[in-house]
């Protein structure tokens, strides 16, 4: 029960039959309306960014570029402003607005200036065909706005445009042409990434700076690092590097998540470990060339599913038991 009612209670403020009723209440856990709006406000934000977007897209040649660099150089400016205005300042420690209407406002800002940043960039011209300096632009102030607002949002924009900046963007002409060496560079990339994510954090945690920001760099260092070593060791060379790499991400997430008690890391663990013992599975029958092998593993397979569903939901189960963990 909230500390609050008891108080109230303790005080005669409020009858036993009123503090019975609103014990039974609490116990519906009926979600809040508050969390769905702020949902509202998120989504509306996004849609609004991209509107914009798409207005000065189709209306550029009767805008005009230096109207709409000004407009969105005052637009991010007075958007800065309250923002800096409203906040307490920053701290390594968690800090919030009074209000959380202007987390939002943050993230409305953050937007506007990476938009702000690459349209100036598109401006002019400038001598970089892939636009890296953009993207790091837009990084730094992203990455400024989340570290000195305190805002989680920001964070997540900073270490994607980050991540886009050292060649983790998908580019379209090297899927078409199947270039090998550009693949594994990618892929490369990614681990390498998700290696300086984990340094980061744990720099992070020893200086005690910004230490609840430690669930989103481990979170992105998790996916960034699992995917890329799962879909090199598709490759023909060099698979068992990345098979090898895999195991090590798994095992150190599986132990962050203990840690942690968190549930979402430790399902991800299991299915990206899961699909890595296939595929070295498959592998080792590829390589020794057990053709026989596959008609029973055929006949084998909806066994093998069934008991890997059975086994993956008794782990999730212990995994709660053992870390307390009611969702």
């Amino acid at each position: 029960m909230n500390t609050i009612f008891d108080l109230l209670i303790s005080k005669n403020f409020i009858k036993q039959e009123q503090y019975q009723a609103i014990s039974e209440y609490q116990k519906l856990q009926l979600f809040s309306i508050r969390n769905e709006l702020l949902f509202l406000l998120y989504i509306s934000i996004l849609l609004f960014t991209g509107g914009v977007g798409m207005i000065i897209y189709n209306n550029i040649d009767s805008i005009g570029h230096t109207v709409l660099l000004i407009s969105l150089f005052l637009l991010t400016g007075v958007c800065f402003y309250f923002c800096y205005k409203k906040f307490k300042g920053f701290s390594k420690q968690e800090v919030t607005f009074d209000n959380p209407l202007y987390d939002y406002l943050v993230l409305f800002t953050t937007i506007l200036m990476c938009t702000l940043i690459g349209y100036f960039q598109y401006n002019l011209n400038l001598q970089n065909s892939n636009y890296s300096l953009a993207t790091l632009l837009s990084a730094i102030a992203a990455l400024g706005m989340a570290y000195y607002f305190d805002n989680k949002s920001a964070l997540t924009i900073g270490i994607t445009a980050l991540g886009s900046f050292v060649g983790l963007s998908l580019k379209i002409q090297t899927v078409l042409e199947n270039n090998r060496n550009n693949e594994t560079r990618l892929l490369v990339a990614g681990i390498a990434f998700g290696v300086l994510l984990l340094v980061w954090q744990w720099y992070s945690e020893k200086k005690e700076l910004k230490e609840h920001f430690s669930f989103v760099l481990l979170t992105f260092a998790l996916h960034l690092m699992a995917i890329s070593c799962l879909t090199g060791s598709f490759q023909e060379t060099y698979w068992l590097f990345y098979l090898v790499t895999l195991a090590a991400v798994v095992y150190y997430f599986y132990l962050k998540s203990i840690n942690y008690k968190a549930i979402s890391w430790y399902f991800f663990t299991l299915l990206y470990g899961y699909i890595g013992f296939n595929v070295l599975f498959f592998k080792i029958i590829e390589t020794l060339d057990f053709i026989r092998f596959f008609e029973v593993t055929a006949i084998l397979s909806p066994i093998y599913t069934i008991g890997s569903i059975v086994l993956f939901i008794k782990l999730i189960k212990n995994f709660k038991k053992k870390t307390n963990v009611s969702k």
